[in-house]
C-alpha cells in the first residue's frame, strides 16, 4: 500500500460554524426585489434543448455504485487525492440547499424552475459518486492496513458515519452562513453561478488530468462535462438578461466583485481546502496562469475585457468573495502580464 495515503488528513474536527458570512459589500444598496421581479430569460425551447442534452451525454450512477472496493487502485493513489475528494465532496453535499435557495428565488419563473430541477438530479449524482468512491477507497485501504477483507462491511458503515457527521456539520453551517443574497437581481445570481459552476468544471477536468487513480480520474471527467454543461446554460441567461436590458451591466460588475466559491462559507478550513485543491489540479506555475487565463476569458465573455479587468483588480477574487484588507489586490498591470505572456 502507498504508505503516503491513510485517508482524510483532515479528520480532525474540520468543520464548525463560522464567523465568516458573506458580506455584500459592492451590492449592499440594492432593493430588495419582489419574487415576481425575480425572473430571467429562458425560454420552453431552452429547457427542452437543456433535457435533450441531459438524456444524450447522461452518464450511469449504478455503475460507478456497482463498482467493487477491491477495483479502485489505491497504490496509485496520494494522500492529495484523498483529500481534495473529501473537500469536493462536502462541498457537494450541500445540493438540497442549493436547490432549494434557487427554487425559491425564482419560483415565479417556470422556465427557470424545470431547469433547476434537471440541474439538481445531475448535482446529487456527484455527491452520491463522490461519496461512494471516497467510501470504498477508505475501506479498500482498512482493508489493506488490516490484511485481510472479511467483515468489510461494517468498515464501510463506520466509515459512512464519519463522512454523515461532517456532512450534518456542512448543513447546519449552510442554515446561518450561506445563501443568495435577497437583494440580488436575476441576472446577478445567474452571473455568479456560471463562475461557481465554471470553477468546480475546471478543477475537476484537471484534477482528472493529474490523479493516478483511473476510476477517480474517470468520474471527475464525468463530474467535469456536466459542469460545463450548467456553467453554459447559466452564461447564455445572463448574457440574455443583458442583451435585453444593457443598463443592467453594473450590477452584474458587482455581483462578480463578491463573488465566492460556497465552501467559503462551509468549511472553516476551506482556505487551506482550497489551497490543496489548487495544488492538486494545477501544480505547476504554468498551469495556475493558464487557469487564471481561463478564469479570465469566462468574465470577458460575460461583461468584456475592461469589466473583467474591474471585476479582478477591484473585487474579491483573491479572497473568495469576502472583503479582507489584508490580502493584496490583483494589480492591472499583472493581469495584463499574465494574459499577454499566456495568450502570446
Amino acid at each position: 500500500m502507498n504508505g503516503r495515503v491513510r485517508g482524510p488528513s483532515s479528520a480532525k474536527e474540520p468543520l464548525s460554524k463560522l464567523a465568516k458570512t458573506a458580506k455584500a459589500t459592492f451590492t449592499v444598496d440594492q432593493p430588495v426585489l419582489s419574487p415576481k421581479s425575480r425572473r430571467t430569460i429562458p425560454s420552453r425551447e431552452d429547457v427542452i434543448a437543456f433535457y435533450r442534452t441531459h438524456e444524450r451525454v447522461s452518464w450511469s450512477l449504478t455503475e460507478v455504485l456497482d463498482l467493487d472496493w477491491r477495483d479502485i487502485q489505491v497504490d496509485a493513489l496520494a494522500q492529495t487525492d484523498v483529500d481534495v475528494v473529501e473537500s469536493a465532496l462536502l462541498v457537494e453535499s450541500n445540493n438540497p440547499d442549493y436547490v432549494a435557495e434557487l427554487l425559491d428565488y425564482f419560483k415565479a419563473d417556470q422556465d427557470v424552475c424545470d431547469f433547476l430541477m434537471m440541474w439538481g438530479i445531475e448535482e446529487w449524482k456527484h455527491y452520491y459518486a463522490l461519496y461512494d468512491y471516497l467510501t470504498k477507497v477508505q475501506t479498500a485501504l482498512e482493508a489493506r492496513t488490516n490484511g485481510r477483507d472479511e467483515n468489510m462491511e461494517a468498515v464501510a458503515e463506520s466509515v459512512r458515519t464519519a463522512l454523515n457527521e461532517k456532512i450534518d456539520k456542512v448543513r447546519e453551517t449552510s442554515e446561518q452562513n450561506w445563501g443568495i443574497p435577497d437583494n440580488y437581481a436575476p441576472v446577478q445570481v445567474c452571473a455568479n453561478t456560471t463562475l461557481q459552476e465554471f470553477v468546480t468544471a475546471d478543477f475537476y477536468r484537471n484534477h482528472a488530468k493529474h490523479t493516478q487513480e483511473p476510476v477517480l480520474a474517470k468520474i471527475e471527467s464525468l463530474l467535469a462535462k456536466d459542469e460545463t454543461r450548467h456553467e453554459m446554460f447559466y452564461e447564455e441567461r445572463a448574457k440574455n438578461c443583458l442583451a435585453a436590458d444593457p443598463d443592467l451591466m453594473p450590477l452584474v460588475i458587482d455581483a462578480l466583485k463578491e463573488f465566492g466559491m460556497p465552501g467559503t462559507y462551509l468549511l472553516d478550513d476551506y482556505d487551506e481546502r482550497r489551497q490543496a485543491m489548487e495544488e492538486a489540479a494545477f501544480p505547476t506555475l504554468a498551469e495556475k496562469k493558464a487557469a487564471f487565463v481561463r478564469l479570465f476569458q469566462k468574465i470577458t465573455r460575460l461583461v468584456g475585457r475592461e469589466n473583467a479587468m474591474r471585476v479582478l483588480s477591484e473585487g474579491h477574487y483573491l479572497t473568495d468573495g469576502a472583503d479582507d484588507t489584508t490580502k493584496k489586490r490583483m494589480r492591472p498591470e499583472l493581469i495584463t502580464r499574465l494574459l499577454t505572456r499566456k495568450l502570446a
